[in-house]
């Protein structure tokens, strides 16, 4: 098996090296695609991986190539890219590539490589721990060996109570359990007491039996089991039916933190991790209404740098971010759980103050004015403005109605020479 590695950076040569390194595969490096197609009719390969940017083509202009070619142009291509621009990614599928690799996204080409390498033991190299629950030690033993096969290492319980000391000190990729145990115990009730657990509700659970039982079958799928094999165990099919299980896992992980992330962009202000203007808009909504539902007091405050064009004026761009990123910081000690701190845009941050009053409200901002200014970010001394102001449950006021009566008040904070606190209410 050999695999073709185009990449010039020295760094991820080694990287991918060490993800490559289990596959069993011959590894070639080159650092230009004039090497790689050197390479190619050297000798033929059963996967390449090529970095977007080369000294003399693109990925993409590989990828033409190749697939334009007669040499080995079927051969499956990935290119690694620090990219994100959707023309750019498209265009690298339309010349021909397998797919797209992200280098902050580089465990996703181990998952790829599952359903492009021929089957056979050394196709899953599988990392991780597993957990068998099995009363016979000739068949735990014969187990672990052909685990070792795939990578896994195997911890062996004999009874359900020595499983869950192990559960306790480990963290498995799969739990493999036999359906019938000793002592009145069975596989279905160590199921099921994992299922209870939030923990273990994501962890695939392989069931193993030697009963022909269609109903005990089905028993082990309806109490949680994701998928069940009969003894005598095939290798082929047990190597298959722990790859899917754990790949697919992997599969969800992955798209979790995927849709994880996808919520920070659509939440998260991107430089100083606050929440954003959208995000602060959405909360206010709820906050108020269950303000005036409850009769409770809600107060906002609106903060401004002091001078702030100057700082990025005199100190660059890059020492104003670093002080926008200190002040966030202060924002989020400042403030409790309850209330909601986000950056509105450029230097100008809001706070959604739950359950507080006027006074409290400037008084806590008083408090903010100075840390900063004992603070001095970037060794700068940083100032801020904050306009204050409070629901008035008297009235039918919303978050844009306080909002502009606290923006009005920093606007006199402004005037009044800034680095002060001014309340207003109405």
């Amino acid at each position: 098996m050999r695999a073709l590695i185009i990449e010039p950076s020295p760094t991820y040569q080694r990287i991918l090296s060490r993800m490559l390194d289990t596959y069993d595969f011959d590894m070639t490096f080159v650092d230009s695609a004039t090497a790689g197609f050197r390479a190619m009719r050297e000798h033929h390969h059963q996967f390449v991986c090529v970095a977007m940017y080369l000294p003399d083509l693109t990925g993409i202009e590989f990828c033409q190539h190749i697939r334009q070619g007669s040499i080995n142009n079927e051969v499956p291509i990935f290119i690694v890219t620090s990219e994100s621009n959707p023309e750019l990614l498209s265009s690298a599928l339309t010349a021909g590539a397998t797919d797209i690799i992200r280098k902050d996204d580089l465990p996703r080409l181990e998952e790829a490589l599952h359903t492009l390498i021929p089957l056979g033991p050394f196709r899953y190299n599988i990392s991780g721990k597993a957990l068998y629950l099995e009363d016979s030690l000739t068949v735990a033993n014969a187990t672990d060996a052909k685990l070792k096969r795939l990578g896994l290492q195997m911890d062996h319980a004999f009874s359900i109570a020595e499983a869950h000391h192990l559960l306790q000190h480990n963290k498995y990729e799969l739990i493999m359990t036999d359906i019938v145990l000793q002592a009145n115990e069975t596989g279905i009730d160590f199921i099921k007491q994992l299922r209870s657990e939030t923990r273990f509700q994501q962890t695939p659970i392989l069931a193993v039996t030697s009963l022909e039982s269609i109903n005990r079958r089905i028993q082990a799928l309806q109490s949680g089991a994701n998928d069940y094999i009969s003894k005598p165990v095939l290798d082929e099919e047990l190597f298959a039916r722990i790859n899917n299980l754990i790949s697919s896992n992997r599969l969800v992980e992955q798209l979790t933190r995927e849709r994880q992330r996808l919520l920070e962009l659509a939440t998260k202000d991107h430089l100083t991790g606050l929440y954003n203007r959208h995000f602060m808009g959405e909360v206010a909504k709820r906050r108020f209404a269950e303000a005036y539902r409850n009769h409770l007091p809600l107060s906002v405050l609106v903060i401004d740098i002091d001078h702030f064009k100057q700082i990025n004026d005199q100190y660059g761009h890059q020492t104003g971010d670093n002080v926008l990123k200190c002040l966030a910081e202060a924002l989020r000690q400042q403030f409790n759980d309850d209330d909601y701190v986000a950056r509105f845009g450029g230097e100008e941050f809001v706070v959604l103050l739950n359950q507080t009053e006027l006074e409290p409200a400037r008084h806590k901002a008083a408090l903010l004015c100075q840390t900063l200014q004992q603070l001095k970010p970037e060794n700068i001394i940083t100032t801020v403005s904050v306009g204050a102001a409070s629901l008035n449950p008297a009235q039918q006021e919303y978050f844009d109605e306080v909002f502009a009566r606290a923006d009005k008040a920093l606007y006199q904070a402004k005037q009044n020479g800034r680095n002060q606190v001014v309340a207003l209410v109405e």
